[in-house]
Order: C-alpha cells, then sequence, then structure tokens
C-alpha cells in the first residue's frame, strides 16, 4: 500500500472521505470514518473529519496499517 497520496486537480474539492474511495477502491464508509476518527489517515500531517473538503497538491499522509475486514 502506498505510503502517501498527492490530490490532483481532478478530485480537488472533494472530501476526503470519497478520495480515500476513490484511490483505495470498495472500502466500506464505517471503515473510513473509524480509521480518519482514529488518525490514522492524516491530511497534510494533521488529524480530519471525514468531511474535509482537499485542495489541490495537498498530501494525504502514510495510511497507517488501515484495518480492512
Amino acid at each position: 500500500m502506498k505510503k502517501s497520496y498527492i490530490v490532483d486537480s481532478t478530485c480537488s474539492n472533494m472530501r476526503i472521505d470519497r478520495l480515500i474511495r476513490h484511490f483505495l477502491g470498495k472500502i466500506p464508509q464505517s471503515l473510513i470514518e473509524k480509521n480518519l476518527r482514529a488518525g490514522k489517515i492524516k491530511l497534510n500531517k494533521k488529524k480530519i473529519k471525514s468531511s474535509h473538503k482537499v485542495r489541490e497538491n495537498w498530501r494525504i499522509c502514510k495510511i497507517k496499517e488501515i484495518e480492512f475486514l
């Protein structure tokens, strides 16, 4: 699994939870929410909420060992 992702212009202004699903494929929404709350997924090295909108060239920091079902 990649350690980080850079947001490109096609994904700019997209919610972070939808962007993660775009990068990683079919993952349950509850799993994305759980990992965001736990701080395993960070945006520009900051813990964020799932409704946060991303901008172009922002970095989604290392997605630490996301617990897949």
